[in-house]
């Protein structure tokens, strides 16, 4: 397939207003699709664009890619040499089906080739031409999602872009094995849709428990396979030109800790950073935030650890939990050089479709808790999940 008949070059008009640079400047690291289309064979990661709107209310969304690449190329680059293709904007074509086919038709080609996709732009329901670029090539998928609302409903009163985890969660075949949620608020969803979720054991952490522990979303990343972002979920002091512009929300700080922690996790290769419509964005604020929030991305995929627990490693401390009065016996590790922690999951009877033990990443407050006697939330989803 020839990617090109998909792609729009990035305009020269948008790296012109770039201010003096060197050759450590991300505009001359990162082999950028003007004239010619770059070897995305010799890169780690490739950025892709989008310019569809249309199932949103602003029209300035189309311009997002090219807005936050106006402030991430400014950027130093991280300390680790950077092989990153930029191959432009994926055509708007004549309906959004067009659009998020030709989206999954590139960031499949992309998946094949064993990059990591950054996509920039549209609404979040490009989020499903996202997951089901996958078909065909992962296992069961785990999808991170940072977003403030949840819709779990579609009628004419839900708008088109809202209602991506609904089409994730339909699809078929069916290869979706968890969404977590994260950056939730309450108020702007009905209990309808979180009922629905959480029976389907699906991870939800609500704004609050999230701002409280912002580190705890590492080992939920640490299994997941794409993620979506949604500027939605950044306070809008922050970032006034998300497309809500929720007063609540959380901070930039958190923002570029959650996508670090993206970039760190050894089994995700695409994210999203989607709903950002530069016209709300007089002073470019939002769109210096998510560029920041790639670099952080960036950074954090070049620190991965590759510290999956392996049989008979001498990398890991084993523990062994007792709990609910000795009905429960839970096994933790922790890599001894890394201090990140998982907990084993047993397969829970012999009909399973599965087999073995399932290795679920996890913190060391679970493991404070299962000494408490406590059986960790994310252990009982995920037990209940394997039946």
């Amino acid at each position: 397939m020839e990617l090109t008949d998909y792609l729009l070059p990035v305009q020269n008009a948008v790296l012109d207003d770039i201010p003096e640079s060197t050759a450590r400047t991300l505009v001359n690291v990162a082999d950028i699709y003007l004239q010619k289309f770059p070897d995305i064979h010799q890169a780690d990661l490739v950025i892709v664009g989008v310019e569809e709107y249309r199932n949103g209310s602003l029209v300035s969304i189309a311009s997002a890619a090219d807005a936050i690449r106006k402030q991430f190329y400014t950027l130093a680059q991280p300390k680790y040499p950077v092989k990153l293709a930029d191959i432009g904007n994926i055509k708007a074509g004549d309906t959004v089906n067009d659009s998020l086919f030709a989206l999954n038709a590139v960031i499949s080609h992309l998946l094949a080739l064993k990059k990591c996709v950054i996509i920039l732009g549209g609404t979040q329901d490009m989020a499903y031409a996202q997951y089901t670029a996958y078909e065909g090539i992962n296992r069961s998928m785990n999808v991170f999602c940072c977003d403030s609302t949840i819709v779990l409903k579609q009628n004419d009163l839900v708008p088109e872009s809202n209602n991506y985890l609904l089409k994730l969660i339909a699809h078929q075949p069916n290869y979706l094995f968890n969404i977590t949620h994260a950056g939730s608020q309450q108020y702007f969803i009905e209990q309808e849709s979180i009922d629905t979720f959480e029976k389907m054991n699906f991870d939800l952490y609500r704004l609050g428990g999230l701002r409280n522990a912002v580190q705890e979303t590492e080992p939920l990343l640490r299994n997941s396979d794409m993620m979506v972002f949604s500027a939605n979920c950044i306070k809008a002091s922050d970032a006034p030109g998300s497309v809500a512009g929720n007063p609540n929300g959380i901070l930039a700080e958190e923002a570029c800790q959650i996508t670090r922690y993206a970039g760190m996790s050894n089994e995700l290769t695409s994210i999203g950073f989607y709903d950002f419509a530069p016209e709300k964005d007089a002073d470019h604020r939002t769109a210096k935030l998510l560029s920041q929030s790639m670099w952080y991305f960036i950074d954090g995929y070049y620190q991965r650890k590759n510290d999956y627990p392996a049989p008979e490693s001498d990398d890991y401390t084993k523990y062994l939990v007792t709990a609910q009065h000795g009905n429960y016996d839970i096994v933790f590790y922790k890599n001894k050089f890394t201090d990140r922690w998982w907990m084993e999951i047993p397969y829970p009877n012999e009909k399973s479709k599965h087999s073995g033990k399932y290795m679920v990443p996890c913190s060391y407050t679970d493991y404070e808790l299962a000494l408490k006697d406590e059986i960790p939330d994310r252990w009982l989803k995920a037990y209940h999940k394997l039946m």
